[in-house]
């Protein structure tokens, strides 16, 4: 979006530029023309992107508790958000894992926006991408925000969960956020939670034997890479079952 505002400046000053000190030609309607079209551009492509802007300000978590709660780190990265059916690039922002919603640096303002979860379809933070998916009982997920790790004929997802531990019994306040993250494979049109190696080689029947071997293979320890493993495996099915 950056580029294309400064793209169609560029073009707008251009344009005037080459106007001003003409004579009057065939080709000064044709740059009027262009002009006012790069112009009406230009004043769409700031419309559009104040529109991600137009959330409540984002209230920070309570300053005591040392660990951040958010995705990854606690400084702001560049990434790209889906909102409203329009795509913004290059936007700053923290994903609050604790509140499952987004923090967004609006330009020139010290102060953070939080956009209007139900409009955010998709958005992403470096390698990492996220989809709010709307769930039900009958569909086996809640309605959030959900890390895609592998998208394919079978996807897999985690839901990251960060939630608050207190402790006063030592008489002062003490407190940190737990990390306790689930995660789940869309297989036929259903989310399954999957804890343990026994609950994904149920959900791929006609190739538990050869996905064991594997995961021996690869020598992924599935108590301490649960991710990896699962991802490692999900892959590797779709691989025996073109």
């Amino acid at each position: 979006m950056h580029h294309r505002i400064l793209t169609l400046s560029c073009l707008s000053l251009f344009l005037i530029g080459k106007a001003v000190g003409q004579p009057v030609s065939a080709d000064s309607s044709f740059l009027a023309a262009a002009r006012n079209q790069a112009v009406t551009s230009y004043e769409t492509a700031l419309t559009e992107k104040t529109h991600l802007y137009t959330g409540h300000e984002f209230i920070p978590h309570d300053r005591r508790i040392k660990i951040h709660p958010y995705f990854a780190t606690d400084s702001l990265q560049s990434g790209s958000i889906t909102y409203n059916g329009l795509v913004y690039h290059d936007v700053m922002m923290l994903y609050d894992v604790v509140r499952d919603e987004l923090a967004i640096q609006a330009p020139k303002n010290v102060f953070r926006i939080r956009p209007h979860t139900e409009q955010v379809r998709t958005f992403s933070l470096g390698n990492h991408q996220f989809a709010r998916i709307v769930g039900d009982s009958a569909a086996g997920v809640r309605t959030g925000f959900y890390n895609i790790l592998h998208k394919g004929r079978v996807q897999f997802l985690a839901k990251r969960i960060k939630a608050v531990h207190e402790d006063i019994s030592g008489g002062v306040y003490k407190a940190d956020y737990l990390v306790k993250d689930r995660y789940y494979i869309l297989k036929d049109g259903l989310y399954h939670e999957v804890r343990t190696k026994r609950s994904v080689f149920r959900l791929f029947p006609d190739q538990s034997a050869s996905l064991r071997k594997y995961l021996r293979s690869a020598r992924l320890k599935f108590s301490e890479q649960r991710e990896e493993a699962i991802t490692a495996l999900v892959k590797q099915y779709e691989k025996l079952t073109p």
